[in-house]
């Protein structure tokens, strides 16, 4: 009994999931693999004598571009562009 009750609890908690990744990436593939390219920029943050950091802007021959995919989860091995924009300034930090 105990055994029942735990397997229909898990699927009780993932088909809702695998159903809207399904439909998810149904709709990725209805509109035609819809992937942008997004600029990702670099950003070096050097500490200065007081222990703060100041900002840097590198320069554009370093910045790169990245293909994401126009969806809520990652389809056709590239991420989703919702992510891709939040992260779209890599900080490197220099002791």
């Amino acid at each position: 009994m105990r055994k029942k009750t735990v397997t229909t609890a898990l699927l009780l908690l993932a088909g809702p999931g695998a159903s809207v990744y399904a439909i998810d990436d149904l709709w990725a593939r209805y509109r035609g693999k819809p992937v942008v390219e997004v600029t990702i920029y670099r950003d070096f943050t050097p500490r200065n004598r007081w222990n703060r950091s100041e900002y840097a802007i590198a320069s554009p021959e370093e910045e790169t571009s990245q293909t994401c995919v126009q969806a809520a989860f990652p389809h056709f091995g590239y991420p989703p562009c919702w992510y891709l924009l939040r992260q779209a300034t890599h900080r490197t930090e220099i002791p």
